[in-house]
C-alpha cells in the first residue's frame, strides 16, 4: 500500500492516500467514469485480476477498489482468485442523474467470487474552475461546519421543491396541529405559539443528564425577555438555538422547554400531537451523535466543541483527485448511539419532512422530500430536484402510501416492527411515544388504536408473535402497575415482532388500478373468525367499553358478494381475475376517492364522534372458553438459536394438538426473564380461545411457512382447509390473567376438550 499522508488545503484537513505523477491506463478508465459525457450506466472491463491487482505498479486504483466503509479493505477470499478473473468497473447513477457510485465485480460473467469490490460513492474534486462537472466534491474543514449552508439549503428547498410543500406532504390528521409554546431565540424567552409561526424542531436524547425544564412554577418567569439567558439550559438546546439563527428562523420547539412537564393534561395533549408538531415544523435539527442533552452539536465555530471528520482523497494521475463520499456516519452507526435506539426519536424522524442532520464524525447534510444535500458535495445548480419524492429511512413507510383514508396494514406492521426495537426509560412510554403516530394514522385507521392494536380489526391484532429470542419484557419485573402497558399488547415487549398474520386484514387495502399485477392473493387463503366480544377497561373494576370489529362486519357483509346493496357513496363492479373475489368496490365524493377495495370500509362522517388516535387501556375482557393441554416437544427451526421458542401441544392421551410460541414470563420478579431453554415438557397449560381460523392447505407452506407446525408430521393433512382455534396461554395473578404465549390448536381436538365458559380479564 502507498504510504498515507495528511495534507491541508485552505485550512481544511483531508487524508490523501497515494499520489502519482503519471496516470496509468486503469486510472484513466476510472476518471472517465466521472465525466458528464459518459453514459448514465456504465460497465467496463478494467482487466484481469492479475493485470489490475497483481502486475500493475500503480497503487492508486488498487487503493480505491479496496476502500470500503471508510477504511481500507483486506480481502480474505475462501479460495485464491484466478489470475484470469475479470475485474469490471460498474458505475450507477441515482434517479437525479447526478449521483455516481462505482464498484468492481469479479467473475467472467459478473458472478461474484466472494462479493463485490464495492467502493461506494466517489466524486472528483475540480482541478480547474472551468471544469464542467455535473457533481463534484468539496473539501471541508475537519473540525468546523460551513454553517452558511443551513440558510441556503432551506431557502432553495422552499423556492424550488414542490414535493416538500406542507400541502403536498402533511397527512390530513396533522395539518391543523400546532405547538402550545415556542422558544423565541431573539428575545430569549418562551412565547405562546401562533398559527402562522414558522418554527424549527429539535430531535435529541435526554440521556441520564438532568436538565432544566419548564414547569408550572417557572412558566410565567420564562415568558419574560432574556429569561432563558439566566437559566442552565442543556448544551444541545443552546447550540440548536444558534443553528436556528444561522438558518434565518426565529422560533425553536424543544420538548424540555415547550412542554410544561408537570401540567399532566397539556402534556398528554402535546405528546399525542407530537407527530403533527414535527410534521408542521419548517425543518428539524437532528442531533445524530448526541448521547445525552449535554452532548451538544459539534462543529459550530465559536459555539460548540470541534467535530472529527476525516475525508479520504486519492490522486489519479497528475491532475485528477477523487474524494470518497460516506453517506452513512460509519463510526456513529457502529456505535449505534442513543439517538438511533430511543423510541421518542423514532416518530421525530418519521414525521420530520425536512431534516438538518449534524454529526460528530460526518459532514452535515439536509434531507427533504426531494433531495439530499451534503456539506462535502458541491452542485453547480443546487436547486435541481429529484423527479420523484424520496425519504430515508422510515419516511417511505408513511409518505405517501398511507396519505389517504384507506388503511395500509403491511405498512403499519412495518412501522411497529421497527419501532418496537427502540428503548424507553419508562416502560409506559412505549405507548405514549406511539400515540403521536396513532394520531397520524387516524386518516386511515379511523377506529383508532387500543394500546397499540387497531380497533377496527382487534380480533386479528391480538395475534402477534415474538419473532426472535431477543424479545424482553419492558416491565421492570414483578406485577405491573396500572400505568404499564398490558401483556396482550406488543408494546409490552421490546424486540423483534412477527405481524405477518395481520395480512389477513389486508383485503381492506386498495389494490390500485392495475388489478392484473396484484400479488396479495395469499390474504384470501387464510381466514380469521372472531368468536369473542372484547371490551377495554381503564380501571380493572370499571365498566368495559365495547371494541367494535368493524372490519369483520363489513367484510362478512360485502366481500365477494353482489347480493347486498352497496352503502351510500359506494359502487360495485366485477373483477375478472382467477384469484380472489369476483367484485371490487369504489367510493367517491367531493372530498375523497377510493378505488378497487375488496369491500367497503367505514368512513368517518360529520355526525360521528371523535375517536382518539390512541386509547391506552391496561385491561381488556371477554367471555370465552378455556381448556388445558400438555406442553410437549420443542419445535426446532433451522435457526433455533435465533427464532423465538415454539413448543408442541398434546392432549391427555398424547395426540398432537397444535403449537405455542412463548413469551417471557410477565409475572417473574427477574428482570432478565426470557424464553431461552425454558423447559415446560409435561406441564399442563391453561389455554383460552381468542379466535377461530382456517387456511387453505396448498398455500400453507409457500405463503405461511412462518408457522412452525406447517410441516409437522402429525398435523392433519389431506383436507382443503386446515381448521383450528387461536389460543392464548395465560397465567393468573388474582383475578387478572397475563399472556404467556400464543398458538393454534386443531379444531376437532380443541372442541373435544372439556372447555369451560369463563370471564377473562387480561392485564
Amino acid at each position: 500500500m502507498a504510504k498515507s499522508r495528511k495534507t491541508k488545503r485552505q485550512g481544511k484537513t483531508t487524508r490523501q492516500i497515494g499520489a502519482s505523477k503519471r496516470s496509468c491506463s486503469i486510472c484513466q478508465k476510472i476518471i472517465l467514469a466521472f465525466t458528464p459525457r459518459s453514459k448514465k450506466c456504465l460497465e467496463e472491463v478494467l482487466g484481469t485480476w492479475k493485470e489490475v491487482m497483481v502486475d500493475s505498479k500503480c497503487q492508486q486504483h488498487k487503493d480505491i477498489l479496496l476502500f470500503q466503509n471508510g477504511r481500507a479493505l483486506r480481502f480474505r477470499f475462501p479460495v485464491p482468485i484466478a489470475a484470469d478473473t475479470l475485474v469490471r468497473l460498474v458505475r450507477y447513477h441515482w434517479d437525479d442523474n447526478r449521483e455516481c457510485r462505482i464498484e468492481a465485480t469479479l467473475g467472467q460473467t459478473g458472478n461474484l467470487v466472494d462479493g463485490t469490490l464495492r467502493s461506494y460513492s466517489f466524486v472528483l474534486l475540480p482541478s480547474h474552475p472551468s471544469d464542467n462537472l455535473d457533481r463534484y466534491g468539496r473539501l471541508i474543514h475537519a473540525h468546523w461546519i460551513d454553517s452558511s449552508l443551513f440558510r441556503r439549503w432551506k431557502t432553495d428547498c422552499d423556492q424550488h421543491h414542490q414535493h416538500c410543500k406542507p400541502s403536498s406532504v402533511i397527512l390530513p390528521a396533522l395539518a391543523s396541529i400546532r405547538p402550545a409554546w415556542l422558544v423565541d431565540i431573539v428575545r430569549q424567552c418562551l412565547v405562546p405559539a401562533q398559527p402562522t409561526d414558522s418554527y424549527v424542531c429539535l430531535s435529541y436524547v435526554w440521556g441520564g443528564t438532568k436538565q432544566f425544564t419548564t414547569a408550572m412554577d417557572n412558566l410565567e418567569r420564562l415568558q419574560q425577555p432574556n429569561a432563558l439567558s439566566f437559566v442552565p439550559l442543556a448544551k444541545t438546546i443552546t447550540h440548536a438555538m444558534a443553528v436556528v439563527e444561522m438558518a434565518g428562523e426565529k422560533f425553536l420547539w424543544v420538548d424540555a422547554l415547550c412542554i410544561v412537564q408537570d401540567d399532566d393534561k397539556q402534556k398528554h395533549q402535546d405528546v399525542q400531537n407530537m407527530s403533527g408538531i414535527y410534521a408542521n415544523a419548517t425543518f428539524t435539527i437532528i442531533a445524530r451523535s448526541a448521547t445525552n442533552a449535554d452532548s451538544g452539536l459539534p462543529g459550530l465555530f465559536g459555539i460548540s466543541q470541534q467535530r472529527k471528520v476525516q475525508q479520504h482523497t486519492w490522486r489519479l494521475g497528475p491532475s485528477s483527485t477523487v474524494i470518497n463520499i460516506q453517506y452513512r456516519d460509519w463510526k456513529d452507526d457502529q456505535n449505534r448511539g442513543a439517538w438511533f435506539t430511543r423510541g421518542w426519536t423514532f416518530q421525530e424522524e418519521l414525521f420530520s419532512r425536512r431534516q438538518l442532520v449534524l454529526r460528530e464524525h460526518g459532514p452535515a447534510h439536509w434531507t427533504c422530500m426531494s433531495a439530499q444535500w451534503r456539506e462535502d458535495i458541491r452542485l453547480p445548480d443546487i436547486t435541481i430536484q429529484m423527479p420523484s419524492p424520496k425519504r430515508y429511512p422510515y419516511q417511505r413507510s408513511i409518505y405517501p402510501e398511507i396519505h389517504n383514508v384507506s388503511p395500509n396494514i403491511p405498512k403499519l406492521a412495518k412501522i411497529i416492527e421497527n419501532y418496537n426495537r427502540r428503548s424507553f426509560t419508562l416502560p409506559e412510554d412505549s405507548l405514549r411515544a406511539f400515540s403521536g403516530i396513532a394520531t397520524a394514522l387516524l386518516s386511515s385507521f379511523q377506529g383508532g388504536l387500543i394500546s397499540g392494536l387497531p380497533a377496527d380489526f382487534f380480533y386479528a391484532g391480538l395475534l402477534w408473535f415474538p419473532f426472535s429470542k431477543d424479545i424482553v419484557l419492558r416491565w421492570p419485573g414483578g406485577i405491573p402497575k396500572a400505568s404499564c402497558v398490558p401483556s396482550w399488547s406488543w408494546a409490552a415487549w421490546k424486540g423483534s415482532l412477527d405481524l405477518k398474520i395481520w395480512r389477513v386484514a389486508d383485503t381492506w387495502r386498495p389494490v390500485g388500478t392495475n388489478l392484473g399485477s396484484w400479488r396479495g392473493e395469499q390474504c384470501f387463503h387464510q381466514r380469521i373468525f372472531p368468536i369473542v366480544e372484547w371490551s377495554y377497561h381503564t380501571t380493572s373494576d370499571g365498566p368495559g367499553i365495547e371494541i367494535k370489529d368493524r372490519f369483520y362486519a363489513l367484510k362478512e357483509k360485502y366481500f365477494d358478494s353482489d347480493k347486498t346493496r352497496c352503502p351510500p357513496g359506494w359502487t360495485r363492479r366485477p373483477w375478472t381475475s382467477s384469484r380472489g373475489p369476483n367484485w371490487v368496490y369504489n367510493y367517491h365524493d367531493e372530498s375523497r376517492s377510493l378505488r378497487c377495495l375488496f369491500h367497503p370500509i367505514h368512513l368517518q362522517g360529520k355526525g360521528d364522534s371523535e375517536v382518539p388516535g390512541m386509547t391506552i387501556a391496561p385491561w381488556i375482557s371477554c367471555y370465552t372458553r378455556s381448556a388445558t393441554l400438555l406442553a410437549a416437544e420443542e419445535l426446532i427451526d433451522s435457526e433455533p438459536e435465533y427464532l423465538a421458542q415454539c413448543i408442541s401441544l398434546r392432549d391427555s392421551i398424547g395426540t398432537w394438538a397444535g403449537f405455542l410460541t412463548l413469551n417471557p414470563d410477565p409475572l417473574s420478579p427477574s428482570e432478565t426473564s426470557d424464553t431461552v431453554n425454558l423447559d415446560l415438557t409435561g406441564n399442563s397449560l391453561t389455554l383460552v380461545e381468542v379466535a377461530r381460523g382456517e387456511i387453505w392447505e396448498p398455500t400453507e407452506v409457500p405463503f405461511f411457512h412462518y408457522f412452525k407446525d406447517a410441516n409437522h408430521p402429525e398435523r392433519p393433512k389431506g383436507v382443503p382447509w386446515y381448521q383450528f382455534y387461536w389460543v392464548m396461554w395465560v397465567e393468573w395473578r388474582g383475578d387478572i390473567a397475563y399472556r404467556r404465549g400464543l398458538g393454534r390448536v386443531v379444531k376437532s381436538i380443541w372442541e373435544a376438550q372439556d372447555r369451560k365458559k369463563m370471564h377473562l380479564m387480561l392485564g
